[in-house]
């Protein structure tokens, strides 16, 4: 059985650590849908008692990352890994295009000055995910850091509290469908570029409604086009190690 590389002397002693770790591992495909999770298996891979184990495990299903499932032959209830399905992600994306859109109006209210000063750090989040888009081979870690760059710089600029909190609820699933199945769509970003422009045309100097428009269209159209490439199928993303199991123990 495959187990969790840890760092020499990386010994989490709370759960944020331990949340971290796995979230990550969900998120970037390396804990497959449908791989189960144990508190054992990852008390022990760890190196960590079970109490900040279990809390990790409960915030992972509160995320909806994590999911029970009920034993073989009626017995415990076991954790996996959420399947990753074309209606989820639709929803999840127009959910996210709804709630960025719906703040983004309010650039309508700023001063022109203000405006074209978000423009111009729109323009340079927007080149620095170009730049990273056009290496080869493509590092997908770094070009999603990119990409989620030009949305956090939108969002600094118009969210209020209440949108962040409730971006933040689905943002470990929106993720990981980026993490997951971005190299299935890219590197040919052309159509994510156009809507990215757009979007920066319309902070400039559209209007409420243009700028909302703008958003979605660029959230709903990217919907689409994971949504193909799930149809697909999932494949490893390039450079990942196999998904890990982490079931030893509870069986």
């Amino acid at each position: 059985m495959t187990t969790l590389t840890t760092p020499p002397g990386w010994r989490p002693r709370a759960a944020a650590p331990v949340y971290q770790r796995l979230r990550s591992l969900i998120v970037r495909g390396r804990l497959g849908p449908g791989a189960r999770v144990t508190e054992s298996g990852v008390a022990t891979d760890l190196r960590v008692s079970r109490t900040p184990v279990r809390e990790a495990l409960h915030r992972l299903v509160r995320d909806g990352l994590l999911m029970p499932v009920n034993g073989d032959g009626g017995g415990r209830t076991r954790l996996v890994v959420a399947p990753m399905d074309a209606a989820t992600l639709i929803e999840l994306y127009r959910l996210a295009g709804a709630l960025e859109g719906l703040a983004a109006r309010e650039l309508a209210l700023l001063s022109p000055a203000d405006r074209a000063r978000l423009a111009r750090q729109l323009g340079t989040a927007e080149r620095a995910f170009r730049r990273e888009a056009a290496h080869r081979p493509v590092d997908y870690d770094r070009l999603f850091q990119r990409h989620d760059a030009v949305h956090r710089t939108l969002m600094d600029a118009c969210a209020g509290a209440e949108v962040r909190a409730a971006l933040d609820s689905i943002r470990p699933r929106l993720d990981r469908f980026e993490w997951y199945y971005a190299p299935l769509v890219g590197p040919d970003l052309q159509a994510t570029y156009r809507e990215h422009a757009a979007i920066i045309r319309a902070a400039r100097g559209g209007t409420a409604q243009s700028i909302e428009q703008a958003v979605r269209t660029n959230w709903f159209n990217g919907a689409v086009r994971l949504a193909r490439a799930l149809a697909r199928g999932p494949g490893p993303r390039r450079g990942f190690e196999p998904a890990l199991a982490l079931a030893r123990g509870e069986r």
